[in-house]
């Protein structure tokens, strides 16, 4: 069977046996799993001790599938764990956190996957490998600002399939690494607001995401600024898309699209090929706290 390999490293400000507690007890697991966070509904079983061999949870969910997860062995710095798929096909992984101290208030853990794909999926290894990467650089932001705040500013609503009328904008385009991507906006939103200046705006920014290679990490985005079709570089024309609302910091906006396309996979939903994804900002982060921020997710779908 083709096997892989996924690992990813992340530092967090609070101690090594803050961040390892959070780790070995899966009863906390709901606030920053990667994947729970899509279908809070997800039926949840916790056995055992946590931090204690035979420690696990199992998972039931329409969208999450089904499958458990067991604490085998405690080594050191280091905590091993039997993962099971059940749904939407079986297979098993080893999985393992490293936690070091960098000094007496900050550590940094490193999550690893070992695991395999039946034959027939030979030719997803490499993309299984950049999803499971990109799920666990999501789970790893909230596992530092659970382990740092006790709280994760992150909530993504499905609101289903929805109109969305056309919108006119103007905006600047830009390539990048997703690891630079914050960055990037930032500089390219300060160029959309000064543009937009003496122009009538509906006050509405948002990004399109015109390309995203996940083995490559290379996204192609417009970041926008809503104006009246006469003052208008662009429009996205009027369509059906499957819409979330996320509430929470922009840093967790990945949950949110990876709740979007869960779903639009479950619900068996045909991607829009001729309009590309967007985003729109509802408030204004420098007038709201990050905890308040809201974000609408468009995928558009033929439906």
């Amino acid at each position: 069977m083709p096997k892989f390999h996924v690992e990813r490293t992340i530092e967090v400000n609070a101690p090594a046996e803050n961040t390892r507690r959070a780790i070995q007890n899966y009863g906390v697991w709901d606030i920053w799993s990667p994947w729970l966070c899509m279908e809070p509904t997800t039926k949840l079983e916790i056995e055992g001790t946590p931090a204690q061999p035979g420690h696990a949870y199992t998972w039931q969910g329409e969208m999450t599938g089904a499958g458990r997860m067991e604490l085998s062995n405690s080594d050191g710095n280091t905590d091993n764990m039997d993962l099971t798929f059940i749904r939407p096909f079986k297979s098993t992984a080893k999985v393992k956190f490293e936690t070091h101290a960098i000094d007496n208030n900050n550590s940094s853990v490193t999550w690893h996957m070992n695991g395999s794909l039946p034959f027939f999926m030979l030719f997803m290894v490499d993309t299984m490998k950049a999803m499971i990467g990109m799920d666990y650089e999501r789970g790893l932001k909230m596992l530092k600002e659970y382990v740092e705040t006790n709280t994760v500013t992150s909530n993504s609503k499905i609101i289903g399939v929805v109109d969305v009328p056309e919108i006119h904008y103007t905006g600047a385009t830009a390539e990048c690494q997703l690891s630079d991507i914050s960055d990037s906006m930032k500089t390219h939103f300060e160029n959309v607001n000064e543009s937009v200046q003496g122009k009538t705006t509906e006050q509405s920014c948002g990004a399109i995401y015109h390309d995203l290679n996940m083995k490559t990490q290379h996204c192609k985005y417009t970041a926008f600024a809503t104006v009246n079709k006469s003052d208008a570089k662009a429009s996205i024309n009027h369509c059906r898309a499957l819409k979330i609302v996320h509430t929470g910091s922009y840093q967790h906006l990945g949950n949110a699209w990876a709740t979007a396309n869960t779903c639009q996979r479950h619900r068996k939903l045909k991607k829009n090929k001729k309009i590309a994804p967007f985003e729109l900002y509802v408030n204004d982060p420098i007038k709201v706290a990050q905890k308040d921020l809201i974000t609408e997710i468009y995928l558009p779908v033929n439906a």
